[in-house]
C-alpha cells in the first residue's frame, strides 16, 4: 500500500517544465520504498525550503516587511470561491494534505488555511496549516498528520477559510 502512495505521490510530483518550486523539490525526495513519515517529512522540508525562497526574493524586493507587519484576515466568501475556482484541487496522501498553486490576486499574500474534515466518528474536525504564497506568485499549504476520515467519506475535506495580507 505505501508503495502505491509513494509513487501516487512521486507522479503527482514529477517536474515537467512548469513544475512549481515544491513539487520540483518532492519529485527528488520521494522514493519508491519511502514510507509514511518520509512523505510527511519531505512535503514539511519542500514546504520550508520554497517559503525560504519566496521571502527571500520578497526581502530583496522591500515587501517583507509589509508581510512581516501585516495582520492576516480570513478572504472574503467571494474571494474564496475565486481562489478555489482558479486554483486546481488540493490532495491528500499519507495523510498530508498539500494544496499546491498559484495565487490569483495580485494585491495580496495568502498566508494561513483552514480545513475541515471528520474523524471516526464522523464528528467535524479543523485543521490550520501555515504557508506563504506570494501576490500572482506560487507556493504550498502542507499540513502534516491530515485525518479526513474513513476512506467512504474522504471527500469531506472543505477549505474553510484562507486567510490574507495586503501587499502593495
Amino acid at each position: 500500500m505505501r508503495l502505491v502512495i509513494a509513487l501516487s505521490l512521486a507522479a503527482l510530483s514529477a517536474a515537467p517544465a512548469s513544475a512549481t518550486c515544491f513539487r520540483e523539490c518532492l519529485g527528488g525526495k520521494i522514493q519508491s520504498q519511502s514510507d509514511d513519515q518520509q512523505i510527511r517529512d519531505a512535503a514539511k522540508e519542500c514546504r520550508q525550503t520554497c517559503e525560504g525562497a519566496v521571502r527571500d526574493r520578497l526581502q530583496s524586493e522591500g515587501k517583507l516587511a509589509a508581510l512581516t507587519d501585516c495582520k492576516a484576515e480570513p478572504l472574503s466568501k467571494e474571494d474564496l470561491k475565486k481562489l478555489r475556482a482558479e486554483t486546481p484541487s488540493y490532495y491528500v496522501q499519507s495523510n498530508t494534505f498539500v494544496w499546491d498553486f498559484k495565487n490569483p490576486f495580485a494585491d495580496r499574500a495568502l498566508t494561513k488555511v483552514e480545513v475541515t474534515a471528520q474523524n471516526m466518528d464522523l464528528n467535524p474536525i479543523e485543521f490550520t496549516g501555515a504557508g506563504l504564497v506570494p501576490p500572482a506568485g506560487e507556493g504550498v499549504f502542507v499540513i502534516p498528520a491530515f485525518f479526513d476520515g474513513y476512506p467512504a467519506v474522504r471527500f469531506a475535506a472543505k477549505v474553510e477559510k484562507v486567510w490574507a495580507c495586503p501587499m502593495k
